[in-house]
Protein backbone atom coordinates (compact mmCIF):
# COMPACT_ATOMS: atom_id res chain seq x y z
CA UNK A 1 0.00 0.00 0.00
CA UNK A 2 1.22 3.93 -0.58
CA UNK A 3 2.24 5.95 1.92
CA UNK A 4 0.28 8.64 2.32
CA UNK A 5 1.20 12.26 3.93
CA UNK A 6 -0.94 14.53 5.42
CA UNK A 7 0.29 17.99 6.17
CA UNK A 8 -1.67 20.38 8.22
CA UNK A 9 -0.78 24.02 7.97
CA UNK A 10 -1.05 26.81 10.11
CA UNK A 11 -3.50 28.69 8.20
CA UNK A 12 -6.68 28.80 6.09
CA UNK A 13 -4.67 29.70 3.06
CA UNK A 14 -1.89 28.72 1.08
CA UNK A 15 -2.62 25.44 0.30
CA UNK A 16 -1.90 25.74 -3.23
CA UNK A 17 1.25 26.94 -3.17
CA UNK A 18 2.42 24.56 -0.92
CA UNK A 19 1.37 21.80 -3.19
CA UNK A 20 3.75 23.64 -6.04
CA UNK A 21 6.22 23.47 -3.47
CA UNK A 22 6.07 19.63 -2.74
CA UNK A 23 5.87 18.86 -6.34
CA UNK A 24 9.06 20.41 -6.95
CA UNK A 25 10.77 19.36 -3.83
CA UNK A 26 9.45 15.58 -5.38
CA UNK A 27 10.69 16.13 -8.66
CA UNK A 28 14.25 17.08 -7.53
CA UNK A 29 14.18 13.87 -5.21
CA UNK A 30 13.75 12.18 -8.66
CA UNK A 31 9.93 11.28 -8.53
CA UNK A 32 7.44 12.02 -11.53
CA UNK A 33 4.43 13.71 -9.60
CA UNK A 34 0.51 13.84 -10.28
CA UNK A 35 -1.24 16.69 -8.67
CA UNK A 36 -4.60 15.94 -9.06
CA UNK A 37 -6.93 18.43 -8.73
CA UNK A 38 -10.61 18.87 -8.20
CA UNK A 39 -12.11 20.32 -11.32
CA UNK A 40 -11.08 20.84 -14.59
CA UNK A 41 -10.59 25.33 -13.77
CA UNK A 42 -8.90 24.17 -10.60
CA UNK A 43 -6.48 22.56 -12.89
CA UNK A 44 -5.57 25.12 -14.69
CA UNK A 45 -5.15 27.62 -12.12
CA UNK A 46 -2.20 24.93 -10.60
CA UNK A 47 -0.85 24.65 -13.64
CA UNK A 48 -0.59 28.73 -13.79
CA UNK A 49 0.36 28.81 -10.10
CA UNK A 50 3.40 26.27 -11.00
CA UNK A 51 4.94 29.16 -13.77
CA UNK A 52 4.56 31.90 -11.13
CA UNK A 53 5.38 30.33 -7.28
CA UNK A 54 8.71 31.30 -7.59
CA UNK A 55 10.45 33.88 -9.41
CA UNK A 56 13.82 31.84 -9.40
CA UNK A 57 13.21 28.59 -10.73
CA UNK A 58 11.14 26.60 -13.19
CA UNK A 59 8.94 23.74 -12.62
CA UNK A 60 8.58 21.15 -15.44
CA UNK A 61 4.89 20.36 -16.11
CA UNK A 62 1.89 20.05 -18.26
CA UNK A 63 -1.83 19.17 -17.82
CA UNK A 64 -2.17 15.56 -18.28
CA UNK A 65 -4.15 14.23 -21.60
CA UNK A 66 -4.73 11.10 -21.96
CA UNK A 67 -4.64 10.65 -25.58
CA UNK A 68 -0.93 12.21 -25.55
CA UNK A 69 2.06 10.69 -24.50
CA UNK A 70 2.88 12.95 -21.03
CA UNK A 71 6.31 12.77 -20.34
CA UNK A 72 6.61 15.89 -18.41
CA UNK A 73 8.46 15.47 -14.27
CA UNK A 74 4.90 16.68 -13.69
CA UNK A 75 1.30 16.81 -14.87
CA UNK A 76 -1.60 18.08 -13.61
CA UNK A 77 -5.12 16.74 -14.35
CA UNK A 78 -8.41 16.02 -12.71
CA UNK A 79 -11.60 13.40 -13.50
CA UNK A 80 -10.49 9.55 -13.78
CA UNK A 81 -7.43 9.07 -15.52
CA UNK A 82 -4.08 9.56 -14.63
CA UNK A 83 -0.48 9.26 -15.68
CA UNK A 84 0.90 5.68 -15.00
CA UNK A 85 4.65 6.62 -15.04
CA UNK A 86 4.16 8.67 -12.00
CA UNK A 87 5.27 7.81 -8.20
CA UNK A 88 3.83 10.43 -6.49
CA UNK A 89 0.25 11.81 -6.43
CA UNK A 90 -0.84 15.13 -4.50
CA UNK A 91 -4.72 14.92 -4.02
CA UNK A 92 -6.15 18.68 -4.32
CA UNK A 93 -9.57 17.12 -4.13
CA UNK A 94 -11.84 16.24 -1.56
CA UNK A 95 -12.08 12.91 -2.09
CA UNK A 96 -9.68 10.30 -2.66
CA UNK A 97 -9.49 9.25 -6.20
CA UNK A 98 -10.34 5.47 -6.67
CA UNK A 99 -7.03 5.34 -8.74
CA UNK A 100 -4.96 6.46 -5.70
CA UNK A 101 -3.30 2.70 -5.03
CA UNK A 102 -1.36 3.29 -8.47
CA UNK A 103 1.24 5.71 -6.32
CA UNK A 104 4.23 4.84 -3.93
CA UNK A 105 3.45 8.04 -2.10
CA UNK A 106 0.16 10.24 -1.87
CA UNK A 107 0.64 13.81 -0.29
CA UNK A 108 -2.66 15.18 1.70
CA UNK A 109 -2.40 18.74 2.36
CA UNK A 110 -4.88 20.32 4.48
CA UNK A 111 -5.62 23.90 5.49
CA UNK A 112 -6.50 25.14 9.03
CA UNK A 113 -10.46 25.54 8.66
CA UNK A 114 -12.40 23.28 10.91
CA UNK A 115 -14.71 22.07 8.08
CA UNK A 116 -11.62 21.55 5.89
CA UNK A 117 -10.08 19.48 8.80
CA UNK A 118 -12.99 17.40 8.72
CA UNK A 119 -13.66 16.41 5.53
CA UNK A 120 -9.45 15.43 5.66
CA UNK A 121 -10.34 13.33 8.98
CA UNK A 122 -12.82 11.11 6.75
CA UNK A 123 -9.95 10.60 4.10
CA UNK A 124 -7.92 9.72 6.83
CA UNK A 125 -10.42 7.23 8.42
CA UNK A 126 -10.82 5.81 4.38
CA UNK A 127 -7.00 5.27 4.38
CA UNK A 128 -6.38 3.88 7.19
CA UNK A 129 -9.87 1.18 6.42
CA UNK A 130 -7.54 0.56 3.60
CA UNK A 131 -4.08 -0.15 5.38
CA UNK A 132 -2.37 2.48 3.91
CA UNK A 133 0.94 3.68 5.79
CA UNK A 134 -0.80 6.93 7.50
CA UNK A 135 1.84 9.94 8.22
CA UNK A 136 1.19 13.44 10.04
CA UNK A 137 3.24 16.33 9.34
CA UNK A 138 2.01 19.93 11.07
CA UNK A 139 3.42 22.89 8.92
CA UNK A 140 3.90 26.06 11.69
CA UNK A 141 5.41 28.32 9.48
CA UNK A 142 4.47 29.11 5.68
CA UNK A 143 6.41 31.69 5.14
CA UNK A 144 9.85 30.03 6.03
CA UNK A 145 8.52 27.13 3.77
CA UNK A 146 7.87 29.41 1.10
CA UNK A 147 11.68 31.34 0.72
CA UNK A 148 13.54 27.70 0.92
CA UNK A 149 15.18 26.98 -2.76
Amino acid sequence: MPRVDFYLLSDESGMHKFACIMASKAWSAGNHVYMHAETEDAAKKLDDLLWTFRDISFVPHEIYNETENNEAPITIGFGNHFPSHSQVMINLDYKIPKFSDKFSRIIEIVENNEKKKEIARQRYRQYKESEYELHNHNIANLKEIYQTK
